[in-house]
């Protein structure tokens, strides 16, 4: 039946910014299966899998997580869409990116992005 199930997987999610404090990163809306997407589950994680968390957010395709970050580290970022039935599953894992050491104005544009 058309309209009663969880959304489809997205599609690998673009990181658009890092700094010392924050990651931004952008996707592409998946298929709602007919139900409209209510807001989005991000899980991150540390490369060598030793930290991984998750934070749910009510937006369209873009999100800035200012979590607690540690310096030096880099991580990897997925993303499962949510609808009246559900959340669906997650994408597949984001390119790596490494938190910047500085506590500067430190900012990395990824090739691609204007």
């Amino acid at each position: 039946m058309e309209g009663s199930c969880v959304p489809r997987a997205l599609e690998r999610p673009r990181i658009v910014k890092v700094n010392s404090n924050d990651v931004t990163m952008t996707w592409t809306q998946p298929d709602s299966d007919g139900a409209a997407i209510t807001g989005y589950r991000i899980a991150y994680t540390t490369v060598d899998g030793c930290m991984a968390q998750h934070v749910t957010v009510k937006t369209t395709t873009t999100a800035k997580l200012n979590e607690k970050f540690i310096c030096g580290q880099s991580y990897v970022f997925a993303v499962a869409a949510k609808n009246a039935f559900g959340f669906g599953d997650f994408s597949p894992f984001s390119e790596e990116v490494k938190i910047p050491n500085d506590t500067g104005n430190y900012l990395r544009s990824f090739p691609g992005i204007v």
